[in-house]
């Protein structure tokens, strides 16, 4: 397991998070793929299709200017991109409710669900723009249909998150400028952000074009989740039995990974993500 994981919890660690994943049976599921252990996977995005249902993702890229697809960096120098090789470029155009949504399972297949066995999500995202009023962002879990035009943020003035599907992840509002908080919601019912719980609020402080890794780990025996920046545990953060047996807490339905960028202004915005991994405990 321990190759998996980096060895540094601060910028320059570009694996996955020693104390998100510490304990888990990551080497197992990812590697060595043994359904007795879990299931997960872990992307670098070295290959993307250029098509839906290729690889295993839905693309959604609504408007002009949208791309949701591989790009390459190889930017070896000390900096806010190094260790990026392959990414997967979330792209928006320069017009009002462009948007590209990439989500695994091609739309057909949610393979998570937060009830029994330890989840890890975790990944190392960077932003171009963080102009007030000009685009969202979400990346995290979404039950399937999310993967649909405005389905994560929807068409409002400015978009805002989407009400009909369950989502666990993190958020960069419309309105806000360099503020990332962590949400959840069951769909249909009112979202939890830091807006509702001020714990969640501005989880993260957005430097453009700097990579941050975002991740979260719900842990089946506590019955508790627990939210990482730069694999640094937000301890006030933690979600607590109450709180995900309410109602308003989404483990009623599996999900799987979903990224999406929506833009609501007439600048591009590049939401660059160098990789992603999911994986639970069976």
């Amino acid at each position: 397991m321990g190759q998996l994981l980096c060895k540094h919890q601060d910028q320059e660690g570009y694996g996955l998070s020693y104390d998100l994943w510490k304990g888990f049976p990551a080497h197992e599921i990812l590697v060595l793929q043994d359904r007795n252990v879990g299931i997960g996977f872990f992307d670098d995005f070295l290959k993307v299709g250029n098509t839906s249902l290729y690889d295993g993702y839905i693309r959604v890229q609504t408007g002009s200017g949208t791309v949701a697809q591989v790009a390459s960096i190889a930017d070896t120098v000390a900096g806010d991109k190094k260790g990026a090789r392959g990414i997967c470029r979330l792209l928006t155009g320069a017009a009002d409710l462009d948007e590209a949504i990439i989500g695994y399972g091609a739309g057909l297949d949610a393979p998570f669900k937060l009830v029994t066995g330890d989840l890890c999500f975790e990944c190392r995202v960077a932003w171009s723009n963080i102009t007030v009023d000009a685009h969202g962002q979400f990346v995290g879990l979404g039950e399937l249909g999310t993967g649909v035009t405005l389905k994560v943020l929807d068409n409002a003035d400015p978009p805002v998150i989407c009400n009909d599907y369950d989502l666990i992840g993190f958020q960069r509002l419309q309105g806000e400028t360099s503020a990332l908080d962590a949400m959840y919601q069951v769909g249909g019912q009112t979202k939890v952000d830091g807006a509702v719980n001020t714990n969640l609020d501005t989880l993260h402080t957005i430097v453009i074009t700097e990579y941050v890794k975002l991740g979260f780990r719900f842990r089946a025996g506590t019955n508790s989740l627990h939210w990482f920046i730069n694999g640094v545990e937000q301890a006030d953060a933690k979600l607590g039995t109450a709180v995900l047996a309410a109602a308003t807490f989404p483990n009623d339905n599996f999900m799987t990974p979903v990224a999406a960028n929506v833009n609501d202004g007439t600048a591009a915005c590049n939401f660059d993500m160098d990789w992603w991994a999911c994986a639970q405990e069976t």
